[in-house]
């Protein structure tokens, strides 16, 4: 496990993809405070924290496209093969890639921190909501982040085909996203829509207060909270408006996603018949 760990360092440091995204999540890192504080010159009321967690939603695209192109040159190149060829196991031949993209990740994430810090706390100032509530949500983005790159690297490592892998995490990717997008949508539903008056050919109509037909109630909403949760993409939205209500639940969850792709992507990467 030490050489491979070593000879993917030795990669990763070698990587112009992994500067690229990192030099990519640090410009965003600096722009977004830079037009908060032109929004608070424009007289609007903003706060360091409103757009911090972007990098939340940004490093989910970034490290699928990341981890499928870093794990699928290993495919490409023959280094996969090869490895096993030498004596390793296949095991730790793919916790090792997966350590090694989680690891890029965080690199990533603490590109885009230190740049919105360094640019946003002179320009801006601190966080209004305090810093403990900034750091667990922090901790939950790493969570997430986690939970989505092993599901990248259960595709990239059973996939052999660099151009496929990296389109179906993409894919998923964007697809978690709009899911999480979606179930925050159907749990926002109003349950009552207000009453209201209008004028129609000089007739005034006054409408009623009504119920609204697609208001989640009982076991239903129950399961669609259970989801947004649960899901990695749900996490992202809540993480990004900063509504979690509990990030420690959530990260738990990511640590069953994590194991569960883990642990099925190696079994099945054991059997795989690498040509």
């Amino acid at each position: 496990m030490n050489k491979l760990l070593r000879a993917n360092f030795a990669r990763l440091w070698k990587n112009r993809l992994f500067y690229l995204s990192t030099a990519i999540m640090a410009m965003i890192g600096a722009a977004l405070p830079i037009a908060l504080y032109m929004d608070i010159k424009d007289g609007y009321s903003t706060a360091l924290e409103s757009d911090f967690f972007v990098y939340a939603v940004l490093i989910v695209i970034i490290s699928s496209a990341f981890t499928a192109l870093f794990i699928g040159t290993e495919y490409s190149d023959g280094t996969m093969r090869n490895k096993i060829v030498v004596g390793h196991k296949r095991r730790d031949i793919y916790l090792a890639n997966l350590i090694i993209c989680v690891f890029a990740g965080m690199c990533m994430c603490a590109a885009y921190i230190i740049a919105y810090l360094s640019v946003g706390i002179p320009l801006v100032g601190f966080f209004e909501r305090g810093a403990i509530v900034v750091i667990l949500l922090a901790l939950a983005v790493f969570a997430m982040m986690t939970a989505f790159i092993a599901l990248y690297a259960l595709i990239a490592m059973l996939c052999p085909n660099k151009a496929y892998t990296a389109a179906a995490c993409i894919l998923l990717g964007f697809l978690m996203l709009f899911a999480g997008v979606m179930i925050n949508s159907a749990l926002n539903e109003p349950e009552y829509y207000d009453a209201y008056v209008y004028t129609e050919n000089g007739v005034t109509v006054t409408e009623e207060m009504i119920a609204n037909a697609n208001y989640l109630t009982g076991t239903k909403r129950e399961i669609y909270e259970f989801l947004y949760d649960f899901l990695p993409g749900g996490q992202v939205i809540q993480i990004t408006g900063m509504t979690a209500d509990d990030p420690g639940m959530m990260a738990l969850y990511d640590l069953v996603i994590l194991s569960a792709a883990t642990v099925l992507g190696i079994a099945i990467f054991r059997k795989k018949d690498l040509k």
